[in-house]
């Protein structure tokens, strides 16, 4: 389901109602983003109000996360999630077109890629660990999809989204942490672009995406996230 908002934006750039994005569902409830209508990847998350740094790894490889000193915020600080050490390990086998795109091409990366600045640039621990994904062959001049997860101060993080709606994002709570979104026309080519960011806990993901329409995506990557 879109929103007035977002179906508003959809029509103005002609680009109908077959393109949808990044979606994320809240509990057993189903929460539709700006341009979701899909069926949401299921998962059952653990009570808002655990602990922070309760999982401080869920396997003997993951690096283990700074300690965050803050007041549990419910349905922002649930910090049960653990940055995969593959991409491979963000998403579904075989669900998503755009993973059949180069990944991490250093065509396209470079060969020593480092993050951009984004939104959570000014909350990331410095000290912890990070993942970066990019899907684009090198020769498509815009498609592509990036995701990536980082440790943030979660003390911080969730006011550092709060600035966004000033931007043109739409913001909500959702599946125990905060999301924003903003769709909209790429400024060169007749593509739309998506941007993404949701912060749970210690835990940022960003989902950038042009011209690659994805149903659901945020639910699959929070439901291995979070898994």
């Amino acid at each position: 389901m879109r929103t007035a908002r977002t179906t508003t934006l959809l029509a103005t750039i002609g680009i109908g109602a077959a393109l949808v994005l990044s979606a994320c569902t809240e509990g057993p409830n189903v929460v539709t983003t700006p341009t979701a209508s899909s069926t949401p990847t299921t998962s059952t998350t653990p009570s808002s109000t655990s602990t922070p740094n309760a999982t401080a790894s869920q396997t003997p490889s993951s690096t283990p996360r700074p300690t965050s000193t803050i007041t549990p915020v419910p349905g922002v600080d649930y910090d049960g999630g653990t940055v995969p050490s593959e991409c491979s390990d963000l998403i579904t086998a075989g669900k998503w077109k755009f993973a059949e795109a180069p990944l991490n091409d250093p065509k396209v990366v470079g060969d020593s890629w480092s993050r951009p600045k984004d939104a959570f640039t000014p909350v990331l621990q410095a000290d912890g660990k990070h993942l970066s994904c990019v899907w684009r062959d090198p020769r498509a001049d815009i498609t592509n999809l990036v995701i990536d997860v980082v440790v943030v101060d979660s003390s911080r993080a969730f006011g550092a989204l709060q600035a966004l709606p000033a931007k043109g994002y739409d913001c909500a709570h959702v599946a125990e942490g905060y999301r924003c979104q903003k769709v909209s026309q790429n400024s060169q080519y007749p593509v739309i672009d998506g941007d993404t960011y949701f912060t749970r806990g210690d835990i940022g993901i960003r989902i950038s995406q042009s011209n690659t329409p994805t149903d659901g995506l945020l639910d699959d990557v929070t439901a291995h996230v979070f898994g």
